[in-house]
C-alpha cells in the first residue's frame, strides 16, 4: 500500500538458496551417523552456499549455511574426539 505522493517500491522477490538447506540435512545427519562422510560434506556445501548467496542478493538462507557450517565442525570434532577415546581405550586395555 502506497502513501499518497511516495513513489511505490518494488520488492524483488527473494529465493531460498537450495545449497544452504542441503548442506544443513547433511550437518544434522552427520551428527547422529556417518560423521566423517557427513560432516565435510555439510561444510563444502555451506562455504559454496556462502558463496552463492554473496554473489546473488536474491538468494537467502545465509543463517542455514552458518548453521549448517557450525554443525558440520562440531560433527567432525565429536567423531574425533569418539575416535581418540575408541583408541586410548584400546591401548590401555591391551
Amino acid at each position: 500500500m502506497a502513501v499518497k505522493g511516495s513513489p511505490a517500491i518494488a520488492e524483488e522477490a527473494t529465493m531460498p538458496c537450495k545449497e544452504a538447506s542441503e548442506a544443513l540435512i547433511y550437518a544434522i545427519i552427520g551428527l547422529f551417523c556417518f560423521g566423517i562422510i557427513l560432516g565435510p560434506m555439510a561444510i563444502v556445501k555451506a562455504s559454496k552456499a556462502k558463496k552463492m548467496i554473496a554473489m546473488n542478493p536474491r538468494l537467502t538462507g545465509s543463517g542455514k549455511a552458518t548453521a549448517a557450517m557450525v554443525i558440520g565442525i562440531i560433527g567432525l570434532v565429536l567423531w574425533a574426539l569418539s575416535l581418540l577415546v575408541r583408541i586410548s581405550g584400546v591401548a590401555s586395555q591391551g
